[in-house]
């Protein structure tokens, strides 16, 4: 186990017996009787709990932030709690939050919701809230979004015990969604609560005019935070002297110095590095492209929100072969073992050399962004969010959880 995750392990170690007593402590207080719980109406009030919202800049927070609007687009009261408004610990690639601490003022205003929408896994964040709504027999239904699975570099056996662990309590909320049929498969079990895919969504827009692509090199377009787990340093070298590629990256991070000059040291004449950029940027960017790359190496990598935007400017996905993100490109665009730098830079080249199946993949590309529309995904929203609200409140739930098959779950198209 590498240092850094010693260190994690070590302080969740330390957080985890306090977290557990001041949950005991709270128990007593409150007593056996949970709050009393409001009876749901037309209009929702709903509490959305997330690790990352605005202003902080990842797919997570872009996805939270359109489900809020769109959910109060439809008349619904919607309230956002992330680390904007509870400090986190930041510790490399481990986030430790301050939500246990919060709690007693937490406690008191979640008998005002009809439904919480909890996001994780997040360590001391969406574990902490599930043992403490439970021991203290919080009235209102949760519905838990499950993006990912844990998975830190060094800390991979820690990472796989904390896994089970959240999946044991999250098994009790009242339903659970996820963005891919591959989670869904993972947290279901027969015979016990519902799991529902519903993938995240995306603004199609006219399909823009491409110069024709076969007067110029392959336009490689990555877009993400500039951290480890993102598998930029497989990236650039698997790019590095390839005259019929150019690759642009946008974003930010606390590793994007040390990209440049990784670039700097292979050589590189064809990559871009243009940090944090507007949205009307961005979107040009997506049109002007012909690939768009994610090659993620870990699980952190729940879906790709940023590829999706890519294909809906008839951008052929380049991904590595993680859950949900391989659900997501299904037989649109080109799958890779994550880390290989050799298969990364053939995919690219054989696009570069075949111009045909480029335009090939590139349709069948858009045509899969735009059967997920946002309208869409705040519509499924919606139905399981008023669903668990008018069902038994989630403190009395004690079942594992179900996967729906078939349309059910999906409405007969594929895990995204």
């Amino acid at each position: 186990m590498s240092q850094a995750a010693a260190l994690a392990a070590g302080v969740v170690a330390l957080l985890v017996g306090p977290l557990l007593v001041a949950a005991r402590h709270l128990h007593r207080m409150t007593g056996a009787r949970p709050a009393p719980r409001r009876t749901p109406g037309r209009h929702l009030r709903i509490l959305i709990i997330t690790s990352e919202a605005p202003p902080i800049v990842s797919g997570i927070s872009r996805s939270v932030d359109r489900l809020a609007a769109g959910l109060r687009g439809r008349g619904h009261h919607v309230d956002v709690l992330s680390s904007v408004q509870i400090p986190r610990l930041m510790l490399g690639e481990v986030r430790l939050s301050a939500l246990a601490l919060y709690w007693p003022a937490l406690a008191r205003r979640l008998s005002g919701y009809d439904v919480v929408n909890l996001h994780g896994p997040v360590p001391t964040m969406s574990d902490a809230f599930l043992v403490l709504a439970r021991l203290t027999r919080a009235s209102c239904a949760i519905v838990y979004t499950h993006h990912s699975a844990l998975q830190i570099r060094g800390a991979e056996r820690l990472c796989r015990v904390y896994d089970r662990m959240h999946r044991a309590l999250s098994a009790r909320v009242t339903l659970t969604v996820t963005t891919s049929r591959y989670y869904a498969d993972q947290l279901g079990l027969p015979g016990g609560r519902p799991v529902q895919v519903v993938p995240w969504g995306v603004d199609a827009r006219p399909e823009p005019l491409r110069q024709r692509r076969g007067l110029r090199p392959l336009r490689v377009l990555f877009v993400g935070q500039m951290r480890p787990y993102k598998g930029v340093e497989a990236l650039l070298p698997a790019v590095a002297g390839c005259h019929g590629i150019e690759l642009v990256l946008i974003g930010a991070g606390d590793h994007l110095r040390d990209y440049q000059l990784l670039a700097a040291d292979l050589g590189t004449t064809n990559v871009q590095f243009l940090g944090r950029v507007p949205d009307a940027e961005l979107t040009a960017r997506y049109d002007d492209s012909d690939v768009v790359v994610l090659p993620s190496v870990t699980k952190a990598e729940a879906f790709g929100l940023v590829v999706l935007e890519g294909m809906a400017a008839g951008c052929v996905p380049v991904v590595t072969d993680l859950p949900g993100v391989r659900d997501l490109v299904d037989r649109t665009g080109i799958v890779v073992p994550p880390g290989d730098v050799g298969r990364l830079r053939s995919a690219l080249l054989g696009l570069a050399g075949d111009r045909i199946r480029l335009d090939q993949l590139s349709r069948a590309a858009r045509r899969r962004a735009e059967g997920l529309g946002w309208d869409t995904c705040v519509d499924r929203y919606e139905e399981a969010l008023v669903s668990a609200a008018r069902s038994v409140p989630a403190a009395v739930l004690a079942q594992p959880a179900l996967v729906l098959s078939g349309a059910d779950a999906d409405g007969g198209r594929p895990g995204a």
